[in-house]
């Protein structure tokens, strides 16, 4: 692959990342190359609108990169088959649902709903790539799976900094989530929010689960929570099943 396309892969996943605009400067001195070359490329990445670019000389992900991606949600067949899921339990039980993916060591979050007026901001953002071992999604999309296609997750997981000395802690967790049937997050991901999550399962499908985040000791019964889940779960399991 061309070193000018890998710089150009590597300019979008910085500023994903990042979530705020950067300059020319912060972009080459982050990805340790030439301003010349970047500006070269930012130049290139702006007017097929893959970036978009502010009155300061700040870029940020452009609508382009946008519609790329959503293309990828188009042709994952899970997705439109969660999302009502999520709705309905988002109904249920009066808080925030989402559907994320393992990738890698991640948890990639696909899609999301949000109750009506929620006025918390959590981290389960659209497109959001946190750390599988510390998430409720990346746990019950883990431990849903054989040894032999776990694997390769666990070994990325064991390769991230902060995940070198987890593995012990993560195998039992796991051995839990597989006895329960879901998982649990209380306040790893974010201060005073719980996460439940269970695994969404089909044979052609990438290892996935759906979750929710609400306050601790918002006065939501547990139970009540878990069951939603894990029927909401289960209900796209079998669909994602019959479909495959």
């Amino acid at each position: 692959m061309s070193t000018s396309v890998i710089r150009a892969m590597r300019i979008l996943e910085l500023l994903s990342e990042a979530g705020r605009p950067m300059t020319l400067t912060a972009l080459s001195d982050d990805l340790e190359i030439p301003k010349s070359t970047a500006h070269s490329i930012l130049k290139s990445l702006t007017g097929r609108g893959f970036l978009d670019v502010d009155e300061y000389q700040a870029y940020t992900v452009g609508l382009k990169a946008f519609e790329v991606g959503a293309s990828h949600l188009r042709s994952t067949n899970a997705v439109e088959v969660v999302i009502p899921q999520l709705v309905e339990l988002t109904r249920e039980l009066g808080i925030t649902s989402h559907y994320a993916i393992l990738d890698g060591a991640d948890a990639v979050y696909l899609c999301k709903e949000d109750p009506p007026g929620l006025g918390l901001k959590l981290a389960s953002s659209v497109g959001a790539r946190l750390p599988a071992h510390t998430t409720a999604v990346g746990k019950a999309a883990l431990a849903s799976l054989p040894e032999t296609s776990q694997a390769g997750f666990l070994a990325a997981i064991a390769g991230r900094k902060d995940g070198r000395g987890a593995m012990e802690k993560l195998h039992r967790e796991l051995a839990g989530v597989r006895e329960r049937g879901y998982s649990s997050d209380d306040g790893d991901t974010a201060q005073g929010v719980r996460c439940v999550a269970a695994p969404v399962t089909y044979p052609s499908g990438p290892p996935g689960s759906i979750g929710v985040s609400y306050l601790m000791g918002s006065g939501l019964e547990d139970r009540m929570v878990i069951d939603g889940v894990m029927q909401a779960a289960l209900r796209a399991s079998e669909v994602l099943g019959h479909r495959s």
